[in-house]
């Protein structure tokens, strides 16, 4: 009796950790997938089991394939399919580990990477690198890691969050809202086939994004105190917007560090357009939707971004400036999203 029970409990162990092993959302991609096919694995659920497995080995045997048991690059090439690996380095609190993964779930969710993205990683997997700046970079095939960005070879991209210890220290949002703003890059650039210029669209669209995001899932956003800081950025955003178009020009050293280090201009700007487009009748949803997504569409078939602006917002970018420069920072509180706008209301 006793061994029958151990091995009942160690039966169901492994089943358990299988069952956590595959919870993830390359399971519930490859689950729509053969849904959407016609084959039947359950609930779309990210929980991978019999019903699962059955309508992967029908599919398989259609295309005179098995299956290996095990989910890997294989199924998600097979089916197209973009997913994350995750490389989390134990530095990194346990808390801040599970609030990543579950912010990674709603961002997949609500924002699938498109299958574009894949030729940009030149495989079905990117990456991510995620370690506590209280340490050096863990990660000896990456050495030269540091900072939050998505980085490249030339080859292929990955994903890098190195979390500074004081955003622990202090309760920063921002160990959660960067995992957003990187994410949102990733987005863009599958979206428009790796056109994500000019800066103030790209850095400002992914900066107001990840402060919607906390603001709908923690209650509190520093997007209005970026902007009330005048040392983040310059009254160029009213005077000489097209500086704030690249990098180089829209970034200068201070006394009191870097103007647009939060990206501050670029949002302003990106927040005005939103704004202006709601003169035309839009509502708030439409016009978001237009710069965090129909923007990157169209910029998929027009390298010109400054053609692919006057195609999705109806109007040309010397219009737009001249009606930015009668903006002034007293217009903060007009251009600020509104608290009750979900994500889910804008990518539906």
């Amino acid at each position: 009796m006793a061994n029958k029970l151990q091995s009942f409990i160690v039966t169901a162990i492994i089943f358990l950790l299988t069952q956590a092993t595959y919870a993830d959302s390359s399971v519930k991609a490859i689950q729509k997938k053969l849904s959407e096919l016609g084959y039947q694995p359950g609930d779309a659920d990210g929980i991978w089991g019999k019903k699962s497995e059955a309508a992967l080995n029908q599919f398989l045997s259609s295309k005179g394939l098995t299956f290996d048991g095990k989910i890997d690059t294989n199924e998600l090439e097979l089916f197209e399919i973009f997913s994350f690996k995750y490389n989390i380095d134990d530095s990194l609190p346990v808390a801040w580990i599970d609030e990543f993964k579950n912010i990674m779930e709603i961002l997949q969710e609500v924002l699938p990477v498109d299958k574009n993205f894949n030729k940009y990683v030149n495989k079905s997997t990117m990456d991510i690198y995620a370690w506590n700046g209280k340490v050096k970079n863990p990660f000896f095939e990456k050495r030269e890691m540091s900072g939050a960005s998505i980085s490249g070879d030339g080859k292929t991209r990955w994903m890098v969050l190195e979390i500074p210890e004081n955003e622990f220290k202090y309760d920063s949002l921002h160990r959660y809202s960067v995992i957003v703003h990187e994410y949102f890059h990733v987005y863009q650039i599958g979206l428009s086939k790796d056109r994500v210029d000019p800066k103030w669209l790209n850095e400002g669209g992914a900066k107001v994004f990840e402060e919607m995001f906390v603001q709908q899932y923690y209650g509190r956003s520093s997007l209005r105190g970026d902007f009330e800081r005048a040392q983040l950025w310059s009254d160029e955003v009213f005077t000489n917007p097209k500086l704030y178009e690249k990098f180089e020009t829209s970034s200068k050293e201070t006394t009191d560090g870097w103007m647009d280090m939060n990206y501050a201009g670029s949002a302003f700007i990106f927040l005005t357009l939103v704004n202006e487009l709601q003169k035309q009748s839009i509502s708030e949803e439409e016009a978001f939707q237009l710069v965090f997504r129909d923007f990157w569409i169209e910029k998929s078939d027009e390298s010109d971004w400054e053609k692919a602006f006057e195609k999705t917002f109806k109007i040309n970018i010397e219009t737009f400036y001249e009606r930015l420069s009668e903006y002034s920072r007293k217009d903060i509180k007009k251009i600020l999203p509104s608290r009750s706008l979900k994500i889910q209301d804008i990518f539906n």
